[in-house]
């Protein structure tokens, strides 16, 4: 596949987004609380009252609805509490926000199905919907508010031009050419044992937040075109998925959902709690499929999702076509991502076109779609200011001209070592140990084990007190374990 349709679709990923330091798939902390809960302008709309704000039409009410998983939505979050402040002395205004995890009726009625999305009330007769264009601070709403509402004869309630001065440095900023952070040295090696089976934990607890979750986003309904999607998906996790014995217990999901051709979301938790029943004493390791809140080295869901894709197109094994599982992935981040401006920036990046290209290198291999993926990811890196992973210090057979600053020009990489790499770092196949699948049963050995761990905390406890100067803050080790 020529190395200029990688870099032109990748570039598609450095578009702007609702926020400009947010990647394709941006970082998502472990929180995924509600937002606004403690917010004094905001008011959380749930069953008990938002039928309520519906029925209040003799105030505006402009309305966000979320998903605390979505990295979008928790950088907009101060950007929507501080355009409610400005309108905090207007009467004939509310700001409102919805949970659409929480809420799932609500936002399905709402017809709203990717977030952040905006809707403005009780200006028309119908709801009217915030368009998703450029970076979309509080200024922009703002301003967006007061445009629609001079549209229909209302207002002005303020002036934005007052309120937020045009500011030449932010404009700027909006110009300032995306660039990788300074490589650094890694802490462990990205191919060791321990990271491997780290990632096939957090690959299986993303999967599983999909099934949970992803399928029946903004709707308590899987159906129709999602519903042929998941069964898809679901496919390719039973083709493509690390270890055989995960393959398996997907294969036996597949046969549990094409029972029906529509579910209820709470059918489908049944039948799904019965299928991780069957099938976590089985997985590797087990209880693989026990939690989609258990990351062992991810921080952020996003992070999680680019395992899964990484492990899907590195495990080369069954009947499934490169090209297929890419196809899948475009499948999933389309119907079952609500983060509205990633899954754009994705799509605009992986047209169908791009699918038909990758399947004419299907008998070559997954190198070609290994290395779509790769470079995808590492344009997000740069969108983020992250060094390009991997590293020349951890790979330095993966790139030429190390002088340079670094890009993904294609003087730059050599292609057959990044793919190499990045199957040593996925593929785990015939990688693993499988002592790690075993656990101890003596109850002697359980207790050796705890008193030598705590010989070990005096230890680390007495040390840290005599070097702690020359320690690195514990968040400065985490951000470098695992750069892409």
């Amino acid at each position: 596949m020529p190395r200029t349709l990688l870099l032109s679709a990748a570039a598609a990923l450095l578009g702007s987004g609702w926020l400009p330091a947010t990647s394709a798939f941006g970082p998502m902390r472990r929180d995924r609380g509600p937002l606004f809960t403690t917010s004094t302008v905001v008011r959380t709309l749930n069953s008990s009252n938002f039928d309520s704000m519906l029925d209040d039409t003799q105030t505006v009410w402009l309305v966000d609805f979320y998903s605390p998983w979505c990295p979008h939505c928790r950088q907009f979050g101060p950007q929507w509490e501080e355009v409610a402040n400005v309108y905090g002395s207007v009467d004939s205004i509310q700001f409102g926000a919805v949970d659409c995890t929480r809420q799932n009726e609500i936002c399905d009625r709402e017809d709203v199905h990717a977030y952040p999305g905006v809707k403005l009330y009780h200006v028309s007769e119908e709801a009217i919907t915030m368009p998703h264009v450029g970076n979309v601070y509080a200024r922009h709403v703002a301003k967006w508010l007061e445009e629609t509402l001079k549209e229909h004869g209302m207002g002005p309630l303020i002036d934005v031009d007052k309120v937020y001065p045009k500011n030449p440095l932010r404009d700027d900023l909006k110009k300032k050419e995306h660039t990788f952070g300074d490589p650094v040295e890694p802490l462990y090696d990205d191919r060791s044992e321990d990271m491997q089976l780290k990632r096939l934990k957090d690959a299986g607890t993303t999967a599983l937040f999909i099934l949970e979750d992803g399928f029946f986003m903004s709707t308590t309904i899987l159906a129709g075109e999602r519903y042929e999607a998941a069964v898809t998906w679901v496919k390719t996790l039973a083709g493509a998925f690390p270890m055989k014995e995960n393959r398996a217990a997907f294969a036996v999901l597949v046969d549990m959902m094409k029972v029906k051709e529509q579910w209820k979301q709470n059918e489908w938790m049944d039948m799904l709690e019965n299928w991780k029943s069957s099938v976590n004493e089985k997985s590797f390791p087990v209880n693989l499929f026990a939690s989609k809140d258990d990351l062992a080295l991810c921080t952020t869901y996003t992070c999680g999702l680019w395992t899964v894709f990484h492990s899907l197109t590195v495990t080369g094994v069954g009947q499934l076509k490169p090209s297929e599982i890419m196809s899948a992935i475009r499948l999933v981040v389309k119907h079952f991502f609500g983060c509205e401006e990633c899954k754009r920036h994705f799509l605009k990046a992986n047209p169908e076109s791009v699918i038909t290209k990758l399947a004419l290198r299907d008998e070559d291999g997954p190198q070609a779609v290994a290395l779509w993926i790769w470079t995808m990811h590492n344009t997000v890196n740069k969108v983020q200011g992250k060094p390009r992973w991997p590293t020349n210090l951890s790979c330095p057979n993966c790139y030429t001209n190390t002088d340079e600053p670094q890009s993904l020009n294609p003087n730059q990489l050599n292609d057959e070592d990044i793919v190499a790499y990045v199957r040593r770092v996925y593929k785990i196949e015939s990688n693993v140990n499988v002592s790690f699948q075993t656990v101890g049963t003596s109850s002697w050995f359980s207790m050796g084990a705890l008193a030598v761990v705590g010989l070990l905390f005096v230890i680390y406890r007495t040390l840290f007190q005599q070097h702690k100067h020359r320690l690195i803050g514990v968040k400065s080790l985490k951000t470098r374990d695992h750069i892409a």
